[in-house]
């Protein structure tokens, strides 16, 4: 399982630069204000919570609750991704805590986090049974998981949904071009050569399924969030896959 971390985390390093711009775009938009708004729906409201951000890429995430007065933690498996989220907060003017580390083997304690949250970082694990239990590990008694993703590949095994994304391709270019490409590396690299876990599964009910086993109960989807937290470009290119959140609680037994 190493080589295949090891080829994730690269990907995702080539492409951490062009993340780290739309990170930047996304902290001076109507983003910002969207996200917390969201969050702190899900989360008790107490500033001193200690929140854990797995699989932070850039910094967003880290960044708007940090400036919100929470405690985070940010980590991400990809050496560049943390270097752009440094560089993306210094640019805020704050100090989240930043580590590289691997969202299967957290090196925190048991019992430490109030709160773990990700967004568009399950679909990218090799092991998200492993991941799960490792996240409510370190996660206190009754502590809140938040998780926000899509079915992003789904389409590669629907040739229904493949046609809807196509169609939302084509009046994309027609409306405003080229859709971005975050990618700077090497081309022969450029698609991963693994098929992950969950690129084929329908979610959430995979997650809800997973989650009731290894000690989270309460668990709860809005299946799509899109209207709170996308913009128009986003909807048009995306909306075939809209993006969903999943929040759990840990409870008292599980994990202990």
């Amino acid at each position: 399982m190493l080589n295949i971390q090891n080829e994730i985390n690269n990907r995702w390093s080539y492409s951490a630069k062009g993340y780290g711009n739309i990170i930047r775009d996304e902290l001076s938009s109507f983003k910002t204000k969207a996200w917390i708004e969201l969050i702190e729906t899900q989360i008790p409201k107490d500033k001193m919570l200690n929140i854990l951000d797995i699989g932070t890429g850039p910094g967003f995430f880290s960044i708007i609750l940090t400036q919100a007065g929470y405690n985070v933690t940010g980590i991400d498996g990809s050496t560049e991704m943390i270097r752009q989220a440094k560089i993306n907060a210094i640019g805020e003017n704050i100090n989240p805590t930043f580590k590289v580390m691997d969202s299967h083997f957290l090196d925190f304690p048991d019992n430490h986090f109030d709160v773990v949250l990700s967004r568009n970082v399950t679909w990218t694990l090799h092991n998200p049974i492993a991941a799960y239990k490792e996240w409510n590990r370190v996660l206190k008694p009754n502590g809140k998981l938040l998780i926000f993703d899509a079915n992003w590949h789904l389409h590669d095994y629907d040739k229904g949904l493949l046609r809807q994304v196509k169609e939302r391709e084509d009046k994309f270019r027609k409306k405003y071009g080229a859709p971005y490409d975050t990618y700077d590396g090497p081309q022969n690299e450029k698609g991963l050569k693994v098929e992950l876990p969950l690129m084929s599964r329908k979610r959430p009910s995979w997650d809800n399924d997973v989650l009731s086993t290894v000690g989270f109960a309460n668990i709860k989807n809005d299946l799509d969030i899109t209207d709170r937290v996308w913009d128009e470009k986003e909807k048009l290119l995306y909306g075939a896959s809209p993006m969903f959140m999943i929040t759990a609680t840990k409870t008292i037994i599980g994990g202990q």
